[in-house]
């Protein structure tokens, strides 16, 4: 008898709770005894892998998750792969880290915004006006990538591959082309920045703290008329649909990298970890590639768009600077570890320099 109809006559004769279990699991025994996939065109692995991402579902981004974890399968012959949970469906970033901790995902990205809650010495990348392109990130992650792994391990997580948003940009339902047009503004902000929420106070806006999937319908209702990201955050999200103006000037670089929980690290075998660290090495990289592709082709939309570029004068752009400055030297070294902070300036002044060579 097919399946469907025996569950619907079930259900006339029994609570619908252990009918929708009993079904379930029918289903779930079939697919097993078939072989049917567990995911797009493969069988469910030995160890499953939860990863989650905020990368939405139809992204481009999805597209490389998925390529690596084809990779991993093959690789391993189907003893690793990943079950991908994308988006918002597991909640914001807290929410993921909530669920991380108590062992129901094994893995996930996260931008450095939420990584330094774990690992502190991750602000030093988020440093206002520290980059002047994505040649010297690359060059300091290089540089600083073993000691910022060594931190994350001690605190419980493997880094198994570097991420990013990318530079963040102002954008706006109102010009602002100084800081002075600032003041008084409704800012979006989120209660876990604590270098925002510092620049915010300098600047005397008016923070308006929700989360991020509120931030389109906030645009919509005038409840906020300034917020900033990447712009292809803003583009997907459509907030830039509801924005007039982006400033040319971009503040800050975000980061982010893919970590695994420990613990579930350690239960692979180290051949599996070798094959799990240089998969996920490779596909981040990717991952980072596209992201900034990706940013590069929606700033040039949103601009086609109608969204107007306003780029400060020389003296205002030192404002914005000085500003920030203040606000990280308020924050002192409870922020971040003032001595890694040097060694970065150190190394980026010698590679501007031309005394070393980019990776």
């Amino acid at each position: 008898m097919n399946i469907s109809r025996k569950c619907h006559r079930d259900m006339m004769r029994r609570p619908r709770y252990i009918v929708r279990n009993q079904c379930g699991i029918l289903a779930l025994v079939l697919a097993l005894s078939l072989g049917l996939s567990w995911g797009k065109g493969y069988a469910r692995p030995l160890f499953e892998i939860k990863l989650a991402t905020l990368a939405p579902e139809n992204s481009s981004l999805m597209k490389i998750f998925r390529q690596m974890d084809g990779e991993l399968r093959r690789q391993t012959e189907d003893r690793l792969g990943f079950k991908i949970f994308s988006g918002f469906s597991l909640g914001g970033e807290r929410d993921i880290f909530r669920k991380m901790r108590i062992g129901l995902i094994h893995a996930a990205t996260f931008t450095s915004t939420a990584l330094a809650t774990v690992n502190p010495t991750v602000r030093v990348l988020q440093i206002p006006f520290l980059f002047d392109n994505y040649r010297e990130v690359d060059y300091i992650l290089e540089k600083e990538g073993p000691e910022l792994r060594r931190g994350f391990r001690e605190k419980g997580y493997e880094v198994l591959g570097w991420t990013e948003v990318g530079f963040i940009y102002i954008m706006t339902t109102v010009p602002i082309a100084s800081v002075e047009d600032l003041k008084g503004k409704k800012v979006w902000t989120r209660a876990n920045s604590p270098l925002a929420n510092a620049v915010f106070r300098k600047a005397r806006v008016s923070p308006v703290a929700i989360g991020a999937p509120d931030v389109l319908v906030a645009l919509q209702t005038n409840l906020l008329q300034v917020v900033y990201n990447s712009p292809y955050y803003a583009l997907i999200t459509q907030w830039y649909s509801r924005i007039k103006y982006l400033t040319d000037l971009p503040l800050t670089y975000i980061g982010g990298a893919l970590i695994m929980n420990s613990k579930t690290f350690s239960r692979l075998s180290a051949a599996d970890q070798k094959i799990l660290r240089e998969v996920c090495a490779r596909y981040t990289r990717l991952l980072t590639e596209k992201t900034r592709e990706d940013n590069s082709e929606a700033l040039r939309v949103i601009l086609r768009h109608g969204v107007k570029k306003i780029s400060p004068e020389p003296a205002e752009i030192a404002r914005f600077k000085d500003l920030l400055n203040q606000a990280v030297r308020d924050l002192g070294s409870k922020y971040m570890p003032q001595a890694t902070f040097e060694r970065v300036r150190e190394e980026l002044q010698a590679f501007r320099s031309g005394e070393k060579k980019a990776p």
